[in-house]
């Protein structure tokens, strides 16, 4: 590891030894962090202890912490978190948290192996892009980040090994719904093994809690957790929090959100207009599935290359179409973060991550609670994130995946 991590970073061996010890104690600050602030983490911890002993529904505004922290994942997280359960909830967190770090470093190092290896100084924009959603979801201690690395690396070797892919890409649409979005990537991209993999892993998968459940009773509780979901992604009404998507901005602007009924009612109303919700939502599906059209379109056109900037554009809409995007969420932007250091050669392109940047670090630096919820509001990541979108977009029109910017390698089979 060390030899390895001495290639990437083209240093002496002290010096790799200096940045494992600066990642160890930045490791130890935020697990000490999490562990007496687990936030996020505590729905997991205490909805699968109060399960297990049978003190808590799996599922309703009673599970977990009550709403609107209350238990949202299919039954088999349960059974993944179990043996995070069974320790108190300080030391689950910091090894929770420790675990993402290690993840994280894995995922950069494998980045570089396989072949995306700008200059040094390229990494400093997009690094001070993505770092605050990083830091805002290792904070949280929710289980966003695991999903965004499981989907990084079923994308990665979707073609060189598409088992291995299809488990890891069941594994996190059986953890969170999203991934799914890649599905039909996959199969304009002709990557048939992959999607066939994914789909055989995921119906293992919703089998699995039988083992603890029963049969009728895992049956029961999808059947809870999909009624359950399906009213809160899809419903008419806005979700309290400064939604991040293109729903959540269609929302703010076009309807009147009512905060005086939800936990936090310090946000401004910034509508333009008092369209009806119900209006607002098909428009926003109308929109969220065009797009989504067109970049299956594209993607389809370009299914012959190794799919860098293919998959970073697919992670861009992710973040803006999906039903809600809260701020952690944003740590989805991690791989075509990774993808524009390799692209910030070109002028344009450079403009528009810059611009992005200035965007995601104005609100933690703005001053005061009020400002912050304001910028929220306003959707100043929504717009970090659209940048992001449209550099990468403007990336795939004008090269091919072997001749953007630093890749060096083809790693496809």
């Amino acid at each position: 590891m060390l030899a390895r991590l001495g290639r990437v970073f083209g240093q002496t061996r002290w010096k790799s030894w200096l940045a494992i010890v600066g990642v160890a104690a930045i490791a130890a600050g935020f697990a000490y962090h999490v562990a007496a602030h687990p936030m996020d983490f505590r729905v997991y911890h205490y909805g699968a202890r109060g399960v297990f002993d049978e003190t808590r529904p799996v599922y309703g505004e009673t599970s977990g912490l009550g709403w609107p922290m209350h238990y949202r994942y299919p039954p088999l997280f349960l059974l993944l978190f179990a043996p995070l359960a069974m320790l108190p909830l300080g030391p689950a967190a910091a090894v929770w948290v420790v675990a993402k770090i290690g993840t994280l470093g894995w995922l950069l190092v494998e980045a570089w192996r396989r072949g995306l290896q700008p200059a040094m100084t390229y990494w400093i924009v997009p690094f001070l892009f993505i770092t605050p959603y990083i830091i805002e979801e290792f904070r949280y201690g929710n289980a966003q980040f695991f999903v965004v690395a499981l989907a990084i690396a079923g994308l990665w070797t979707a073609r060189s090994r598409p088992a291995l892919a299809g488990a890891v890409l069941g594994l996190a649409i059986s953890v969170k719904v999203w991934p799914l979005f890649f599905l039909p990537y996959l199969a304009v991209r002709r990557d048939w093994k992959p999607v066939a993999y994914t789909l055989g892993f995921v119906l293992l998968l919703s089998v699995l809690p039988s083992i603890y459940f029963g049969v009728q009773g895992n049956i029961d509780l999808l059947g809870q957790w999909f009624m359950q979901e399906s009213q809160t992604q899809l419903s008419e009404s806005e979700i309290w929090f400064p939604n991040q998507s293109l729903r959540g901005i269609l929302m703010r602007y076009l309807t009147v959100v009512d905060y005086s009924q939800v936990p936090d009612s310090n946000y401004a109303q910034v509508n333009l207009a008092a369209l009806d919700p119900s209006a607002v939502r098909l428009l926003w599906m109308v929109l969220a599935g065009g797009l989504y059209a067109a970049f299956l379109f594209l993607a389809n056109r370009r299914r012959h290359g190794n799919g860098w900037l293919d998959h970073a554009l697919a992670f861009c809409l992710v973040a803006l179409l999906q039903p809600f995007t809260q701020k952690y969420a944003l740590a989805v932007l991690l791989a075509p973060v990774v993808v524009t250091s390799c692209l910030m050669k070109d002028r344009r392109i450079r403009i528009l991550i810059y611009a992005a940047t200035i965007s995601v670090l104005i609100q933690p630096l703005a001053p005061g609670a009020g400002a912050q919820r304001l910028l929220q509001v306003l959707g100043l990541d929504f717009g970090a994130t659209l940048l992001l979108t449209i550099a990468i977009a403007l990336a795939c029109l004008e090269f091919s995946d072997d001749s953007f910017g630093c890749y060096k390698t083809e790693t496809r089979s």
